[in-house]
């Protein structure tokens, strides 16, 4: 059976026909991979952000505090995605241990950067330990949370 061509319209817009004022234009949309992979490209360079700089030293600690909680945002973003869309269950399983690994560096780091003046203090006596019998004084002493807590 044969069509019937569509009758001529007056829409001078550029859309094809049928399409309505609310609708783009095929070609103008991105391509939905492109918008698909930058998600998670953006989770996994923030939480490789996150774990190289939740060890630095303390002023620079709060980096990694930022980045794990950017991290944990865009993470839990892509888990919700990857639901939506029913992709695999491996992109699911990734996802998530990704979103338990920025929420565990989340909450490690704000711990550490709660307890400043003792991260502080176990930071400088680290730096100026010279033997192993020092480096164990030292992390003696943070066990204790240098004096925060009764013996």
């Amino acid at each position: 059976m044969k069509q019937r061509p569509s009758p001529p319209s007056n829409d001078t817009s550029g859309r094809p026909h049928g399409a309505g004022p609310g609708r783009p234009v095929t070609g103008a949309e991105p391509a939905p991979e492109e918008g698909a992979r930058a998600l998670p490209m953006w989770f996994l360079v923030s939480l490789v952000a996150a774990v190289a700089t939740s060890s630095l030293d303390l002023p620079f600690k709060v980096l990694g505090l930022g980045f794990s909680v950017l991290a944990l945002v865009l993470g839990i973003a892509t888990l919700v995605r990857a639901v939506r869309r029913r992709l695999g269950g491996l992109v699911r399983v990734t996802a998530a241990v990704g979103v338990g690994l920025a929420g565990f560096l989340a909450l490690s780091t704000a711990v550490l950067i709660a307890l400043w003046p003792v991260t502080a203090n176990y930071e400088d006596c680290i730096d100026t330990a010279l033997t192993l019998e020092a480096e164990r004084a030292c992390q003696d002493r943070l066990l204790t949370l240098d004096g925060f807590l009764p013996d």
